[in-house]
């Protein structure tokens, strides 16, 4: 049986330095795997899924050797946002026609790839963790750091995930491969993620779940809001 740790305050929790790395480690990761991806053409699916089961193992395997109650909890988080996500997935997919996943293959689940989810739940552990640590280090205008690392870290991996047959766009006003309202909603993202995860030191795990679903929604509303003002509302 795993017994959990209690978790402390920052100051106080011996697990934050090596904690901290562990999650910069697979920010790191993804961007050199995702690199390397582009010299491999027949990068497909099963790529996306191979990465996020790796990313997961790195992530579980801490929680198991340390214990860790507080980066279990943003795993569940992140897994709860990124079964609410699909929502958003299906929705730019079936209404904007923007997203097609049609070039990676493999099984699905609704409108999106079957790895997707996992993908967000990194992504939201990613985002959510470093949001954290801003917020508590410099108040609100951390909240200003995490989305502006949103808006041009995630854009990364929609810049290449046309290259190695993961999804592409079409379609909407873009910057490259990426269009704009991947780049606006991706800012708000990181920072509604960072938000939801403000109290999350104190929080149990019901409440991670409960947060999380509110981060999947808060992805279908940043996307929605994003849309609006680059292809929607002034869109000619």
């Amino acid at each position: 049986m795993l017994k959990l740790k209690p978790i402390s305050s920052l100051t106080l929790d011996p697990l934050e330095p090596k904690r901290l790395r562990v999650v910069i480690a697979t920010i790191v990761l993804n961007i050199i795997v995702v690199a390397l991806l582009t010299f491999a053409p027949w990068s497909n699916w099963r790529t996306g899924l191979a990465l996020n089961l790796l990313d997961n193992a790195l992530l579980l395997g801490f929680v198991y050797l340390h214990r860790d109650g507080l980066l279990l909890r943003f795993m569940i988080f992140g897994l709860a946002a990124g079964f609410a996500e699909l929502a958003a997935d299906a929705w730019l997919v079936g209404f904007t026609h923007t997203l097609d996943y049609s070039i990676g293959g493999g099984p699905m689940l609704w409108r999106s790839p079957l790895w997707m989810p996992f993908a967000w739940e990194v992504v939201a552990v990613q985002f959510g963790y470093l949001g954290l640590r801003l917020q508590e280090h410099f108040g609100n205008f951390g909240l200003v750091l995490i989305g502006a690392l949103g808006a041009l870290n995630i854009p990364y991996y929609e810049e290449m995930a046309g290259r190695i047959h993961w999804w592409k766009y079409s379609g909407c006003r873009m910057l490259s491969g990426t269009p704009y309202y991947i780049i606006i909603g991706e800012f708000f993202i990181a920072v509604a993620l960072a938000m939801l995860v403000k109290k999350f030191r104190r929080s149990g795990f019901v409440a991670a779940v409960r947060l999380g679903a509110l981060g999947g929604a808060a992805i279908f509303i940043a996307y929605a809001i994003a849309y609006g003002l680059t292809d929607g509302l002034f869109h000619h």
